[in-house]
């Protein structure tokens, strides 16, 4: 089936491409300085009943749309109350007639532009329901919406807090969105609508990291992929350190296939519900293998994540889960392995023994939450298979531990001391590197001379002996050419000698 051959592939080759296009764009990428979501500038009536914050409106950010980070928007807020779809359709509400009308004595009192010089752009105030977010955004941007701002749904209880944790997903159709958006709770964005309606409202938005107490870092990945297992091989020492003040959370790479295709291996049980992709195409490891993995690795995450019963704002924490997800990788590996020390059950089961974990407790999660578990990733789907969000912050660095570490420990309100002691290990083996494997400048011109050097007497020996095979071939061609024409006339008898009846034969 030519179809589940190019999904077979598609899995394969998806995670090398993105591993070689990951560091080569993002390699030198800086991290910003954290700055928050939404901070309300006018009225000051409205950014008073934000004091606790000060003026600022946390929520989470779409895993489409663009940018994610860099220069914050500065925008008017407009409300366009819905006609009964809910902001679902273009018919629906009309930015227009929302900002018709408005004093403008808010962006008076800022200026007309900001004090650095940036203009006014319009941000969509929306309510969410009836239709995905990207439906919504999209729908915003044709009608000349710069941003987007969601507000959850009227009957909701979701907190602010909450909301930070609320995955804001793309649908699978939000590649062509262009501008950003953000989720906030009812609560917050209730002021902000009425707000909006008596008058002109102006806020910034930036899409950088949030701080809090304790980081919360969502990590999507595939127990399949070698770029993220070398990654969480790498990066366990740093989450064994910072423990209860980071909360890793992983988050896996499901998808569905059509109804009444035929999906090969792909899928779990044959059917097309629960699907990942295959890592070594033809190998004797399948998509169905890494479907099951995933769900066994999300029981364990879920069996025995822990908060720390000492402290009030503490992270959930599982050191089950690292000490199996890092041994798997070594010895279940999805390419390269031999007999059962590959991915799946059977390695499985052995490097749960090692670490300490009950393999009935794992099957038992597994076979009651499977549906749920795996519903729940295929929903909340991030931009990329392989993609990491800080604090509801689309990170758009490496997968390098140290860089991963920076953008982190930007995360905190207050960066624990173990931040400090990581990132001073991390500079300490930079200066060990420099002074004992780091080459000199001078060393690196010699060395480079001797290459070329060593490059040109090489091109020249290679030209004189190519020179010398040519002619030895040529003569030898000259020399066979010959004695086949010669050997096309008779030998020549002295004039006078001939047989008996014999004609002299003639040479020229």
């Amino acid at each position: 089936n030519s179809f589940v051959e190019v999904l077979r592939f598609v899995g394969h080759e998806w995670f090398m491409q993105m591993a070689v296009l990951w560091r080569l764009l993002f390699a030198n990428a800086v991290l910003p300085v954290a700055r928050a979501q939404l901070r309300i500038l006018a009225p000051s009536s409205l950014a008073e009943q934000f004091q606790q914050t000060n003026a600022v409106v946390y929520g989470t950010t779409a895993t489409f749309g663009a940018p994610y980070s860099g220069e914050p928007i500065l925008g008017r807020l407009l409300y366009g109350p819905s006609r009964g779809k809910e902001h679902c359709t273009e018919d629906d509400y009309s930015l227009t007639e929302a900002g018709a009308g408005k004093h403008k004595s808010a962006a008076s009192a800022i200026g007309q532009k900001g004090g650095d010089g940036r203009e006014f752009v319009d941000v969509a105030l929306v309510r969410r329901g009836h239709c995905t977010f990207v439906t919504k955004v999209r729908i915003a941007e044709k009608k000349g919406a710069r941003a987007v701002v969601v507000v959850d749904r009227e009957k909701s209880t979701l907190t602010s807090e909450d909301i930070q944790r609320i995955i804001m997903a793309d649908d699978g159709s939000g590649k062509d969105v262009k501008i950003p958006s953000l989720l906030i709770s009812k609560f917050d964005g209730q002021k902000l609508i009425d707000a909006a309606k008596e008058g002109e409202l102006i806020v910034e938005l930036a899409w950088d990291i949030p701080r809090g107490t304790h980081v919360v870092a969502d990590f999507w990945m595939s127990s399949g992929s070698q770029e993220a297992s070398e990654f969480l091989q790498r990066f366990k020492d740093t989450a064994e350190t910072l423990k209860y003040h980071l909360q890793f959370e992983p988050h896996y790479h499901i998808f569905s296939l059509p109804q009444g295709s035929k999906p090969g291996h792909l899928c779990m049980d044959g059917g097309t519900e629960f699907c990942a992709p295959d890592p070594d195409g033809a190998g004797p490891i399948t998509g169905e293998d890494v479907a099951y993995e995933d769900l066994r690795q999300l029981c364990i995450w879920r069996l025995t994540a822990r908060a720390d019963v000492d402290s009030a704002n503490s992270a959930g924490y599982s050191q089950y889960f690292w000490d199996y997800v890092v041994s798997f990788g070594k010895k279940c590996p999805s390419r390269g392995g031999k007999g059962d020390a590959i991915l799946g059950e059977t390695c499985s089961n052995r490097i749960m023994a090692e670490v300490g974990l009950s393999h009935d407790d794992v099957q038992t999660c597994a076979r009651d939450n499977r549906t749920k578990f795996l519903r729940e990733q295929i929903r909340y789907v991030a931009w990329s298979p392989l993609a990491l969000r800080i604090n509801g912050w689309r990170y758009s660095g490496p997968l390098d531990p140290e860089t991963v570490l920076k953008a982190v420990c930007s995360g905190y309100a207050k960066p624990p001391q173990e931040c400090t002691e990581l990132l001073s290990g991390f500079a300490a083996l930079h200066r060990t590197s420099s002074s004992n494997g780091g080459i000199a400048f001078g060393t690196f011109i010699c060395t480079t001379l001797a290459m070329m050097g060593c490059m040109v007497c090489s091109a020249l020996l290679y030209r004189q002996r190519k020179t010398m095979s040519v002619r030895t071939v040529l003569r030898e061609e000259v020399m066979l050419e010959v004695q086949m024409q010669m050997a096309d006339y008779t030998e020549m008898q002295e004039f006078g000698h001939e047989q008996p009846g014999q004609k002299p034969s003639l040479s020229f």
